[in-house]
């Protein structure tokens, strides 16, 4: 909403900032943080009292009663921020918040029945009901995504390879293109492309389920959730910035997705919120995000690396939401198929290493490590900052004083695919 306030920069000039993309994210993410920090507070008494579930086991073997659907505080922190700072014209902007707000109603819904029945230990919705809901909720949002300008095709860009894994339609056939080379490997005939389309959506699906279901399970320990998430969107929202850039994505060799920009605003809202939702969520926590929170973004996160064409990267970046689901699954199969026996001492992990004595603050602590280290290193896949860094500075100092300042550079990366700063450092990385 903000960004139509540059259209009255001629009767003020600062206004422009809020053309700009990067002061639009970073008002963003201290928006929904304020939000978050400053919204709990008031808003705890009542959560201790109506919205009280068991939590994870603390330090001295206790398991305590906690708050649960804080979710609904960083969902709405996070739309309300994306409304104020984004471009609301934007339709994957709209498709997003939609998509949010209905995972965040199943969520809402979920934890709604394990608070009114917690006497009877209620597992929330059934389990065959959440994921044909998910699933509804994905084919809906991913279709959206598809009409708005294409953003969504048949590509599956995997890191460090120059070609995607895509299905290319020709007159009779279909080809099937693969990272490892520039040709075609075989074709199939064209008849085949509505199971194709069925395989995307399947794939894009499990992306979806993976990511919101992780975050979930990941929500069981103080600010282990809420933590990772921050790194998480952090990464998606650079990636987005970069993706959103003609000149830059061709430049690094990723997927150029026209207004992705916009999504790196929505991104670096849910890194606010949860950083703020940390804030509190930090041990000893006084509430969890509940799966209000952790379906939602989860949900978001994956939303956001399917428009991108990262599913693979998301499994890189959300690497300990996938950690988490995983080892979940395997102790559940692996139970039955033993007759009880276990791999882990408790899933999912963090669970396991609670089992061994380590203190929550430092599992926490080891986990965020790990995120951090990985998803450095999984942008660093995507975007040769070296490079990048390299080229900038053997730009000719004589056409920068062409500019009215460095800051001048760094702001000039509005909405448009080519801004003519932009393209002049184009023109001095190619040569």
């Amino acid at each position: 909403m903000l960004y139509y306030l540059h259209n009255f920069s001629e009767f003020f000039g600062p206004l422009r900032l809020f053309e700009y993309i990067s002061f639009r994210a970073g008002g963003a993410f201290f928006t929904a943080f304020l939000l978050t920090v400053f919204t709990i507070p008031p808003l705890l008494p009542f959560y201790q009292k109506h919205c009280i579930q068991k939590s994870s086991r603390t330090d001295d073997g206790k398991k305590p009663y906690k708050p649960l659907m804080g979710g609904v505080i960083i969902i709405g922190a996070v739309v309300v921020s994306a409304l104020l700072w984004g471009m609301v014209s934007d339709r994957k902007l709209v498709v997003f918040i939609l998509a949010t707000l209905a995972l965040a109603t199943l969520g809402f819904v979920d934890d709604f029945i394990k608070l009114k029945y917690l006497r009877q230990e209620r597992d929330g919705v059934k389990r065959n009901t959440k994921i044909i809901v998910q699933a509804i909720i994905s084919a809906v949002a991913i279709y959206a995504l598809y009409k708005t300008h294409g953003t969504v095709t048949m590509k599956i860009f995997l890191p460090c390879f120059k070609q995607p894994f895509q299905f290319v339609p020709g007159s009779e056939n279909i080809a099937v293109m693969t990272p490892f080379s520039s040709e075609a490997w075989f074709t199939m005939p064209l008849y085949i492309m509505p199971l194709c389309l069925i395989f995307m959506l399947l794939f894009n699906f499990g992306v979806l389920f993976c990511a919101s279901n992780g975050v979930n399970l990941t929500d069981g320990k103080d600010g282990l959730a809420s933590g990772c998430m921050i790194f998480a969107a952090l990464a998606f929202a650079v990636i987005s910035y970069l993706s959103g850039h003609k000149i830059f994505a061709e430049y690094l060799n990723i997927p150029f997705v026209p207004g992705a920009g916009e999504v790196g605003i929505y991104a670096c809202a849910i890194a606010g919120a949860c950083m703020g939702f940390l804030w509190h969520n930090c041990h000893p926590a006084a509430m969890f995000m509940g799966d209000t929170g952790s379906l939602a973004l989860g949900g978001a996160l994956s939303l956001i690396a399917i428009m991108l064409g990262q599913q693979v990267l998301l499994f890189i970046i959300g690497g300990v939401f996938i950690i988490e689901l995983g080892s979940s699954f395997i102790q559940q199969k692996y139970y039955r198929l033993t007759g009880g026996k276990r791999i882990f001492l408790m899933a999912p992990l963090h669970h396991h290493y609670e089992k061994k004595g380590i203190p929550d603050s430092q599992i926490t602590i080891r986990f965020w490590i790990v995120v951090c280290a990985v998803e450095v290193s999984a942008v660093r896949l995507q975007v040769d900052l070296l490079t990048l860094l390299s080229t900038w500075i053997v730009v000719d100092v004589e056409h920068i004083k062409q500019f009215d300042s460095m800051f001048f550079l760094l702001l000039c990366d509005t909405h448009d695919e080519i801004f003519q700063p932009w393209h002049f450092l184009s023109v001095q990385c190619r040569s």
